[in-house]
């Protein structure tokens, strides 16, 4: 058995009860000191000792909640049980305390305590000296202990959950209805990606972590919904980088009788508002400004509009249309840019080479349009050019933001296009689409001209908080396990 809890047990106090006592919230009490200080009447406070200073006959803690911070004082003329303190509490402990506001001759803000109330028994030491040194990866291992130490840290999630419960609400006002589809999937699909793999005993059934929700969302528009969002998580079995995690946070929308211009205007609308609402919670103004690693980044602004193939020619001096897959090899390898030459393709060459080469100069919010039917199987083709379909990409800070297209609801080309998939697979391309019959029905029941957008929500929360890389704004994040 523990010590302390032993000590603590024979002493006749419950190091785990399962009451409290709360009157207030920390803030609460300081924002309205003065009001607490007139009246001089008694409230109970709870919260997580941060610090504790003995000078004997007088003993100073510091005392937090999730609102904020404030110091005790036990007195040995004041406090019940004074001397028995010292022998139960220590930093990290959970505690109620009783006492009135008080300023003492350094005029914090304080409450002098009269009674206490052992909550939780903290059984860790906790580093006296946090607040000198950031022990990164021990924060990346236990986050709880990144948002006990480090306040700011914590906003970080504050600002992450308003950020989601914004989307949700401007949406709603829209007039889109929130739906769910299944994370377990029987077909995979609607990005080109590596899933991971389960299986399913009761049924005998392999099935897969989703991808993305897509032809689910898709298959409810077939079904008579006509506008509809789902935020949820998904899955993806490739690297963990500055940018990627293998469990992430997404948005998905479709919009039925919406063609594609019109949902780029809807999702700069979106943005703007959102960034709108956002700065009016947390930098008290409204405004469309926000600062991203050094650059004013303004959603007030009508989105710039760039051609996909037009950036690379800009950045390459290549042709996508007349140059060869060589050329663009060749590009690549001058630019060490790697890439599977068993499955490499003119279109993933391509991307390879503006996700390495040219993403990183779209900082003001912008839209990559048209982009080459290989890299699109889910997109409608653009009718000025059978090669390139009507997509388009979201970028802010160098960061890919949002994919979107006008949505392919010909049934016999989603047919073709899923076998050039499958062909792409057997010859070893763990990201291809796989072929979904079960879509492909469902598309021949008909589906209504729809536009659909998927919106990062983990980079857009980078973007928003100005945050270097995707770990800080997912509370658990994937870490390599510690070496024994």
């Amino acid at each position: 058995m523990n010590g302390e809890l032993e000590k603590i047990r024979k002493l006749n106090i419950d190091p785990y009860p399962e009451k409290s006592k709360r009157d207030y919230l920390i803030n609460d009490v300081l924002k309205n000191f003065n009001k607490f200080l007139r009246n001089k009447k008694g409230f109970w406070l709870a919260g997580r000792i941060m610090a504790i200073r003995d000078h004997g006959n007088i003993i100073f803690i510091d005392l937090k909640d999730e609102s904020g911070k404030i110091q005790g004082i036990l007195r040995k003329d004041v406090t019940k049980k004074f001397n028995l303190f010292s022998e139960i509490f220590k930093m990290g402990d959970f505690i109620s305390v009783f006492g009135s506001a008080f300023l003492p001759k350094s005029k914090e803000k304080s409450i002098l305590i009269e009674r206490y109330i052992l909550l939780a028994k903290c059984l860790k030491n906790f580093p006296k000296d946090y607040y000198k040194v950031r022990d990164e990866e021990l924060l990346s291992r236990n986050p709880y202990l990144r948002t006990i130490f480090y306040p700011e840290d914590k906003e970080i999630f504050d600002k992450r959950f308003y950020i989601i419960r914004l989307l949700r609400e401007i949406l709603w006002e829209k007039g889109f209805i929130e739906v769910e589809t299944p994370i377990l999937q029987t077909h995979y699909g609607g990005a080109l990606a590596k899933p991971f793999k389960t299986y399913l005993e009761a049924l005998d059934l392999p099935l897969y972590l989703r991808i993305a929700p897509e032809l689910y969302l898709k298959k409810m528009i077939v079904g008579g919904f006509e506008k509809i969002f789902e935020i949820g998580k998904n899955f993806r079995n490739e690297g963990i980088d500055r940018e990627h995690n293998p469990e992430f946070t997404m948005m998905e929308l479709y919009y039925a009788y919406c063609d594609r211009d019109n949902l780029m205007k809807f999702v700069e609308d979106l943005l703007k508002e959102l960034v709108k609402r956002f700065n009016k919670k947390f930098a008290k103004k409204e405004s469309y400004l926000i600062e991203y690693q050094g650059n004013k980044i303004n959603f007030g602004k009508k989105w710039k509009r760039i051609k996909y193939v037009e950036i690379i020619k800009k950045y390459t001096g290549l042709d996508y249309f007349k140059n060869t897959l060589d050329d663009f090899l060749k590009f690549a390898e001058k630019n060490q840019i790697e890439f599977n030459p068993k499955i490499i393709t003119k279109g993933k060459i391509v991307d390879e080479i503006f996700k390495k080469l040219i993403r990183k100069n779209l900082i003001q919010p912008t839209f990559l349009i048209d982009h080459p039917k290989e890299i699109s199987p889910l997109a409608k083709l653009n009718p000025k050019n059978s090669q390139l379909t009507l997509r388009f990409q979201g970028y802010i800070g160098g960061l890919e933001i949002i994919n979107a297209f006008a949505e392919l609801n010909d049934p016999i080309d989603q047919k073709q296009r899923f076998e050039e998939q499958a062909k792409a697979s057997e010859k070893g391309d763990e990201e291809a689409h796989p072929y979904d019959e079960t879509f492909i029905e469902a598309l021949e029941y008909g589906m209504p001209p729809t536009a659909g957008l998927g919106i990062g929500i983990d980079r857009l929360v980078v973007i928003l908080t100005n945050s270097k890389y995707l770990r800080e704004v997912i509370y658990f994040p994937f870490v390599k396990e510690k070496e024994n």
